[in-house]
């Protein structure tokens, strides 16, 4: 499996998704049912789905690493945990934070039951549900969990990404909470960890955006603007043009209203429409969102011309 992992590492670090879909498969085809190894790589599947926004395959394939490990009698185990975190960062991502909560409290237990504290299955339960009660407006909920996984990676070595990430966590509660100096201090520690990082990090683009979203804050929209280009141009790279590229674009619009470029940021409202409304549908609140701020802008430019 090390020479499938590598060679799955080599094609992301690509951006040749076709490929790492076909690895995966080909992998799971030659894998022995019911198999630890099969689990693993339906983990991996679900993972990539979700990266490109595929999420009901997604769901599918971290339900069916989930079966193999329940027949196997592993429900309580570490790995099972692993998978549920996995399964509820989806949850997160399709805006369903009050069942991801519950599931990441979940997994957080299970982890805790195995004695698994220090591992990075733990941490990022803490960091995800930074992020899930974020996403609930519960920012003094977010900013301690955000803290104790900060504080377990503090002082480590090779802890550099799951700080980063922490930080960043911590940076985007701080806006929420109209603390921008601390933000800004925490955001600029995970950038430059990033930076520092030999190889493009997948989570590097979380970070530009927070930064890009300070910057807005503090009327500095032509920075901003790079950090959002700099932010989809890595979230293309790593999962093509899903939810978070949609999100990109949608910040790049606004950056372009605001220094009144408005045919700019309707093309990329436009763009942003087009991901959403392929990967939710048109009536999905998101895509309804995207489509009222688009006739914002065209109403807009209508004015002035």
């Amino acid at each position: 499996m090390n020479e499938f992992y590598e060679e799955l590492d080599k094609l992301y670090g690509a951006g040749d998704l076709a490929a790492v879909e076909k690895l995966i498969l080909d992998a799971l085809a030659a894998a022995g049912e019911s198999s630890m190894e099969r689990a693993g790589l339906y983990n991996e599947l679900a993972g990539f789905y979700r990266g490109v926004s595929r999420f009901d395959e997604s769901g599918d394939a971290f339900e069916r690493a989930l079966d193999i490990f329940s027949s196997r009698g592993m429900g309580a185990s570490p790995e099972y945990a692993t998978v549920l975190l996995n399964l509820e960062g989806l949850y997160r991502m399709k805006g369903e934070a009050d069942k991801a909560v519950g599931l990441f409290l979940n997994a957080m237990k299970k982890l805790e039951d195995a004695g698994e504290e220090d591992s990075y299955a733990y941490v990022s339960v803490l960091n995800n549900l930074a992020l899930a009660y974020q996403e609930k407006r519960e920012p003094g909920l977010a900013f301690d969990y955000a803290s104790k996984a900060l504080s377990r990676m503090r002082g480590g070595e090779g802890n550099e990404h799951e700080i980063a990430v922490s930080l960043n966590n911590l940076a985007a509660i701080e806006i929420s909470r109209g603390a921008a100096s601390d933000a800004d201090a925490y955001i600029t520690e995970a950038l430059a960890l990033y930076d520092a990082m030999p190889e493009p990090n997948v989570h590097h683009a979380a970070a530009l955006t927070t930064k890009g979203v300070l910057m807005c804050r503090g009327g500095d929209y032509r920075n901003a603007l790079d950090c959002f280009k700099r932010a989809l141009d890595l979230t293309r790279r790593f999962f093509g043009e899903n939810i978070e590229y949609a999100a990109c674009k949608r910040n790049i619009a606004d950056v372009c209203a605001a220094l009144g470029d408005t045919s700019a940021a309707i093309s990329e409202q436009k763009e942003a429409l087009r991901i959403l409304e392929r990967i939710h549908g048109a009536d999905h609140p998101s895509a309804q969102e995207a489509r009222a701020g688009l006739e914002r802008l065209e109403q807009g430019l209508g004015n002035n011309e």
